[in-house]
């Protein structure tokens, strides 16, 4: 199965969500985060986790954005910072010159 269609179906277990729009819509939103943070161009299976918990955890937020805790009635709900989720990719981060010979190496291979 792929990766992605697997990272959906465990999205909708732990959400409940069942309109596709939205759950592939959290679910790219937290990949361009990653590759943002991590200098890719491309995800690597061993980021889909943390893909996973920050689409959750945006997710659980929508609507409460900007904070974080929220208590009304008697029910409170603490949230993880998207920095807390992240802060497990660091180790894959690119530098600049790590991309560039990546993105020469795949194009010499290409030709």
């Amino acid at each position: 199965m792929e990766m992605n269609n697997l990272l959906e179906q465990r999205f909708q277990l732990l959400t409940g969500e069942t309109d596709l729009e939205k759950v592939s819509s959290f679910l790219l939103s937290a990949e361009a985060t990653i590759l943002s943070r991590t200098n890719r161009r491309k995800m690597i299976d061993e980021l889909s986790e943390a893909k996973l918990q920050l689409a959750v955890a945006r997710y659980n937020k929508r609507g409460n954005e900007g904070l974080s805790s929220y208590n009304e009635g008697g029910e409170s709900e603490t949230y993880l910072s998207e920095d807390d989720i992240l802060s497990g990719i660091a180790s894959y981060r690119l530098s600049a010159l790590g991309r560039r010979v990546k993105d020469e190496k795949e194009e010499s291979t290409k030709i």
